[in-house]
């Protein structure tokens, strides 16, 4: 597993950010949750996203909230595709039906595990275009967990370019 703590800057191209939007919005429209994971290689200090991934998931909804999950088979299915292309998680995004934060459900259940790895998400269902500034981000720091990033933490790290 790659170590993403020596990554001071994650590249992503626009039309994969919209890719994961969509889904997450779409999800959204349904009253549940969305998923989707960005992909990509590490290249010294810099990690380069060259996919959008959305897993196979199901969603849930309850007296206790919403949630989102992906089987055992479907992350199997996500981490052969991801050795057959030589990639590498480094971002998880889902959604949320208001505020943007990580549950406890999020700490404790991540796909995106290697040190470093970031998690995004989205507010209110991700009805408004993707606005970086709205996203709640964290980032996995061991041996602390999910620590949330300042907004000018995010402005540094993450870089949506255009394709």
């Amino acid at each position: 597993m790659s170590d993403l703590q020596t990554v001071r800057e994650v590249r992503v191209p626009r039309h994969v950010v919209e890719e994961a939007h969509a889904h997450l919005r779409a999800a959204g429209a349904d009253g549940y949750e969305g998923m989707a994971l960005w992909a990509g290689e590490k290249l010294e200090s810099t990690f380069l996203v060259r996919a959008a991934v959305v897993p196979r998931q199901t969603g849930h909804r309850g007296e206790d909230g919403v949630c989102v999950a992906v089987d055992g088979a479907e992350l199997h299915r996500i981490n052969v595709w991801l050795y057959e292309h030589k990639f590498t998680l480094v971002a998880q995004l889902h959604s949320h039906p208001t505020a943007a934060y990580h549950s406890e459900t999020d700490d404790t259940f991540p796909i995106v595990a290697a040190a470093g790895g970031l998690s995004l998400v989205i507010p209110d269902f991700a009805v408004r275009p993707f606005n970086l500034a709205k996203c709640a981000v964290y980032r996995l720091l061991p041996p602390k967990g999910w620590l949330r990033l300042k907004g000018v933490e995010v402005q540094r790290l993450i870089h949506i370019v255009d394709d």
